[in-house]
């Protein structure tokens, strides 16, 4: 099979001849459609090896099909739709009884066993795979997986009615973060972003302001939560500046949520400032598979819409292109997709 093979840093080549994966009994083999480029993925272009070793097959952000059926898998067919997470997981670990196979204590070494869906096919276990409605859209469908990132964070951050809420960084997942704060009843949202494109994104996603960095933040942010500060700040730029700015902008008592890699950046957390303000400090990492059903719900439903994050098309063998371009000037695109097909 093709797949496209993250050589040394910056250097993705295609091999036309990638052994294609080979299901175990409990797995599903799918032929992948469509795989969004997640900054992770960019990451590890431009910066690593980080997560995992090179050579790699990059790419989790995927929508595939059925092609083929474990034996000991129950729930789906042939020609269905699929979305999940991507690396296996020992399915026995307290971690994975609860479906929580992000924090699996095989994950590590699993992410550099199997390719990624930067290729034609992919192996997964069935537990970690999701069906989607037949009338999802595609390229739709391949956002469902960075939703139920947001959905995690949403629901670690206990977001209540009626608090307001600052989100750093308009990224795809800062993005989808505002929509669902908003779903989630926020009454006021605020998003700091300095690319002229993003901020307009975040408008449409439901930010009653979006704010440059480069200019005074904390005034605005200030008049649009009554002189408190943000009943929860998500920190979704993986910067030290947002950081930083995150804890000035959480009110007492609020809510510092990280979402966001760092690329080994030391953070300077202003102790006092937390200790003062009695702050929780949340990290929010990926998702479980109850993130994951109310993405696909969410998602398929258009209750979430994902359309306006879609920037780009590219075909596999022009995924070189598309993380260079992404990599030179990450603030004029929302998502790019590769179809792998």
């Amino acid at each position: 099979m093709r797949a496209a093979v993250l050589k040394a840093r910056g250097r993705i080549e295609i091999d036309r001849e990638y052994p294609e994966p080979r299901p175990n009994p409990g797995d599903l083999r799918l032929r992948v459609r469509v795989t969004g480029i997640c900054g992770s993925d960019l990451h590890e272009f431009v910066a690593g090896p980080l997560l995992t070793p090179m050579p790699v097959v990059l790419g989790h952000e995927f929508c595939g099909d059925v092609v083929e059926v474990g034996p000991d898998v129950r729930g789906f067919e042939q020609g269905d739709h699929a979305v999940g997470l991507i690396y296996p997981s020992c399915g026995r670990c307290e971690f994975c009884r609860h479906g929580d196979f992000t924090s699996c204590d095989m994950l590590e070494l699993a992410v550099a066993e199997h390719n990624g869906s930067f290729a034609e096919y992919i192996s997964v276990p069935a537990r970690q795979l999701f069906l989607v409605p037949a009338a999802t859209p595609i390229d739709e469908a391949a956002l469902i997986e960075p939703s139920s990132v947001a959905c995690h964070s949403i629901r670690r951050s206990r977001l209540e009615i009626g608090e307001r809420v600052v989100v750093i960084g308009a990224g795809p997942i800062g993005l989808l973060i505002t929509a669902l704060a908003r779903a989630a009843g926020a009454s006021r949202i605020a998003v700091v972003e300095p690319a002229d494109h993003r901020r307009a994104l975040a408008r449409a996603m439901g930010a009653d302001v979006a704010l440059d960095p480069a200019e005074e933040i904390e005034g605005p942010i200030m008049e649009l939560t009554d002189a408190r500060g943000a009943d929860v700040v998500f920190e979704t730029s993986g910067s030290a500046a947002g950081f930083d700015a995150a804890q000035r902008l959480v009110r007492k008592h609020g809510r510092l949520v990280m979402v966001a890699l760092y690329e080994g950046r030391q953070l300077r957390l202003e102790a006092n400032i937390a200790v003062l303000k009695e702050l929780d400090i949340i990290a929010s990492f990926w998702a479980n598979d109850v993130d994951f059903r109310r993405a696909v719900e969410l998602v398929s439903s258009r209750k979430l819409d994902v359309r306006p994050l879609i920037s780009a098309h590219y075909g596999l063998e022009d995924i070189q292109k598309a993380f260079e371009v992404l990599a030179a000037d990450r603030g004029s695109y929302g998502k790019v997709l590769v179809n792998c097909g």
